[in-house]
C-alpha cells in the first residue's frame, strides 16, 4: 500500500475517532476478525518455504503481539510480519491446517474466519528483478503485467516496494494492466496479486491522470471473450482516470485493503468511476480507501464506487469513501448496454453495503437504484455518512443530495419488489447543498417512489441534521414520494400515510420533531449525546437516548466490532455505547 495513502486514511479516521488510548475495560473484550485477504493458499513454498502471507483485519488485536497468537486450523504460524490493533500479517507455515483462523489474546479468543490449505505457486515482483527470471523470492520478476500473464489459477504473486505499472501494457484496452480471458478463471482457485507485507508505493495506473485511462481493466463481451474473474487484489495503489474497471460476464472478485484515487477524472465521455463493475458478480470490496474521486468539474455521471449493469451478489464493507466530486460516493444502477448486449440492464439484487465511512460528497452518499430484493436481500447498515450532498452543482446540474437515496426505478425487465432494509446507520449533515436546481431532493433519506411494489424499511438509524440558508429549521430527515400519483409522483407530507417508507425506532435530531407518518413508529426526537460532533466523533456518551433504544438486529457487532446488544438493548446508530469514557476505539 502507498505510504501517502495510508497516512491519508489514518488522518481521515483521526477526525472521526480520537486517539487518546484504549481503556482497560475495552481491552478485556475479546478480539474481532472482520475478514482476511486470502481464504485459501499453500503452507509451503514462497519465502523461506513458509507458504503465503495472510492478512486479517479486525479490532482489539493489541498494539503489539506480546503473548498473543494466531491459529490456523490446528497450527500456529511462526512468522509475523505485522501486528497492530486492527491488522495482523502472518505467514502460514507448515503447522497450519485447513479450518478456521482465530486470534487469541489475554482477553479471549476471536470469532473464526475460514481458511483452506491447498496447493499453488508463490511468486514475487521487484524493481531489481527480471521477467526472464523464475519469479522466486531470490530471483523475482520485474513487471506486474508479466506476472499477471504468467501465473496460473491458484497462484499468488507479491509486489515489493516501488513496483509499479503506470504505462499502457500494449493490450489495446487503454490500461496499465489488462486481464484477458486466458489470464482469468471461471472456476476453481483464484489468482492473487498482493502488496508484499510492509511494501510501499506499489502502483497500478497513471497517478497523473494521463494515458492510460485505466489502471486495471478486465476484458468484456464487446470485443474479446470476457475475463471470467477469479482474482484477488490486496494492498495495492490504483490510479488513473478510471483506476479499476471490472467487466464481464465475470465472477469471484476480491478487492481488499487497496488505495484507490482518481483526482483528475471528469467523466465527460460517458461517465465513469474510480471503481466500476459491469456484468461482474460475487464481489467482495472490503477495507479499501477510495479518496479524492473526480476533478472539481466532474460530470454528474462520475461516481467514486459504481456497481453497474447486472452486478449482483455484492458485499461492500469496512471501506472509506471520501472527497467525491461529480456525484455519488456509492452508486448501484443497472441499465441496458445496447445492441451488442441486448439481454442486460435488469434490476440488481443480493447487495450488502455495511460498516463503511462515507463523507464529503457532491451528491448522495449512497444511491441504490434498479433493485429487486425479492431475488436477493438488499441491505444498507452500520455505515457512518456525513457531509453528503453538500454540492455544488455539477455541469449537468443534476443529482440528489442525501445520505441515502432509493429512487426505485427500473431500466429493463419487470419492476422489482420487496424490501430495501436500512438500519443502524449514523447520518450527519446530509443534503446541505443550498442552491439545488430543483426541490425535494435534499434529505437524510430520500425514497424516490419509482416503484409502488418496492418498500424501504428503516430502523435503528441515528439521523442528526443541520440548518442551512435553504432550510433554516434544518434539512429534512426524510423525503418520501407517493408513486400512485400520476405524472411523476408527489412528495408526501410529514404526517401522510405513505407506506413505501416504513420506520421503527429511529432517532431524529436537528430538524424539529420526528416524522409523524403512521408508517414510522417508535421514533425518538432528542439530542443523541455524541462525543464530539464538531470533530465527527459520533460515539455515544453515557446517558445517550440512542444507547439501548433500538430493536433487535441480525448483526452481532457494531461498526468497530463491539458486541451488541450492550446491556439491556440494541443501540441506535453505528456505535454501541462505549464501555468507558476513554474508550477511543480507533479503527
Amino acid at each position: 500500500m502507498l505510504c501517502k495513502a495510508a497516512s491519508k486514511r489514518h488522518a481521515a479516521y483521526a477526525l472521526l475517532f480520537l486517539t487518546t488510548g484504549i481503556s482497560a475495560a475495552a481491552q478485556t473484550m475479546a478480539p474481532t476478525i472482520f475478514y482476511s485477504d486470502l481464504t485459501s493458499g499453500p503452507n509451503s513454498g514462497g519465502e523461506n518455504n513458509g507458504g503465503v502471507y495472510v492478512t486479517i483485519d479486525g479490532r482489539r488485536f493489541g498494539s503489539s503481539q506480546g503473548s498473543s497468537f494466531v491459529t490456523v486450523g490446528t497450527g500456529q504460524p511462526t512468522v509475523y510480519k505485522m501486528w497492530r490493533n486492527n491488522r495482523i500479517i502472518f505467514q502460514l507455515g507448515s503447522a497450519a491446517t485447513s479450518g478456521s483462523i482465530t486470534v487469541t489474546t489475554s482477553a479471549g479468543v476471536s470469532n473464526a474466519v475460514p481458511f483452506t490449505i491447498r496447493s499453488g505457486g508463490i511468486y514475487f515482483i521487484s524493481t531489481t528483478g527480471s521477467d526472464k527470471a523464475n519469479g522466486s523470492f531470490n530471483t523475482p520478476w520485474a513487471t506486474i503485467p508479466h506476472a499477471a500473464q504468467t501465473i496460473a489459477a491458484g497462484d499468488t504473486v507479491y509486489a515489493l516496494s516501488g513496483v509499479s505499472a503506470t504505462v499502457d501494457d500494449g493490450q489495446g484496452w487503454d490500461a496499465a494492466l489488462t486481464l484477458r480471458e486466458q489470464w482469468c478463471g471461471t472456476s476453481g482457485n483464484p489468482r492473487a496479486l498482493i502488496g508484499y507485507p510492509g511494501a510501499t508505493d506499489v502502483v497500478i495506473g497513471n497517478p497523473e491522470g494521463a494515458t492510460p485511462s485505466n489502471g486495471l481493466r478486465s476484458t468484456d463481451f464487446s470485443a474479446d471473450p470476457a475475463c471470467g474473474g477469479y482474482w484477488v487484489f490486496s494492498r495495492l495503489g490504483f490510479r488513473g482516470l478510471n483506476p479499476i474497471a471490472v467487466n464481464g460476464p465475470s465472477n469471484q472478485w476480491r478487492f481488499i485493503d487497496n488505495d484507490i484515487s482518481c483526482p483528475y477524472a471528469t467523466g465527460d465521455s460517458g461517465g465513469g468511476a474510480c471503481f466500476e463493475t459491469t456484468l461482474a458478480s460475487n464481489l467482495k470490496f472490503w477495507g479499501n480507501n477510495v479518496h479524492d474521486a473526480g476533478a472539481d468539474d466532474a460530470s454528474a455521471l462520475f461516481q467514486a464506487v459504481y456497481f453497474s449493469t447486472d452486478s449482483n451478489h455484492i458485499n461492500m464493507g469496512w471501506n472509506t469513501v471520501s472527497n467525491v466530486h461529480g456525484c455519488r460516493a456509492v452508486q448501484i444502477h443497472s441499465s441496458p448496454l445496447g445492441s451488442n448486449y441486448p439481454n442486460s440492464g435488469y434490476n440488481q439484487y443480493d447487495i450488502s453495503i455495511h460498516d463503511n465511512l462515507i463523507h464529503d460528497t457532491q451528491c448522495d452518499g449512497i444511491i441504490a437504484d434498479t433493485l429487486n430484493p425479492s431475488e436477493g436481500p438488499v441491505s444498507i447498515y452500520s455505515n457512518i455518512i456525513y457531509n453528503a450532498g453538500k454540492g455544488p452543482n455539477n455541469p449537468e446540474q443534476s443529482g440528489g443530495w442525501s445520505c441515502i437515496n432509493i429512487p426505485g426505478t427500473t431500466q429493463n425487465g419487470s419492476p422489482g419488489s420487496g424490501n430495501v432494509v436500512i438500519f443502524n446507520n449514523t447520518m450527519y449533515a446530509c443534503g446541505t447543498f443550498t442552491t439545488p436546481p430543483y426541490g425535494a431532493a435534499n434529505a437524510a433519506i430520500n425514497e424516490g417512489g419509482g416503484n409502488p411494489n418496492l418498500y424501504v424499511q428503516i430502523y435503528n438509524n441515528l439521523i442528526y441534521q443541520t440548518a442551512t440558508t435553504l432550510y433554516p429549521n434544518g434539512v429534512p430527515y426524510l423525503v418520501i414520494w407517493d408513486p400512485l400519483i400520476p405524472n411523476g409522483g408527489e412528495v408526501c407530507t410529514n404526517t401522510q400515510d405513505c407506506p413505501w417508507l416504513q420506520g421503527e425506532n429511529n432517532l431524529f435530531y436537528g430538524s424539529g420533531p420526528a416524522p409523524g407518518a403512521p408508517s414510522i413508529t417508535g421514533s425518538i426526537a432528542a439530542n443523541p449525546m455524541l462525543v464530539n460532533v464538531a470533530e465527527y466523533d459520533f460515539r455515544l456518551i453515557s446517558g445517550s437516548p440512542a444507547a439501548n433504544s433500538g430493536v433487535a438486529v441480525p448483526e452481532t457487532t457494531d461498526i468497530i466490532g463491539v458486541p451488541v446488544p450492550q446491556g439491556s438493548g440494541y443501540p441506535i446508530g453505528a456505535f454501541a455505547l462505549p464501555l468507558s469514557s476513554d474508550d477511543t476505539r480507533k479503527p
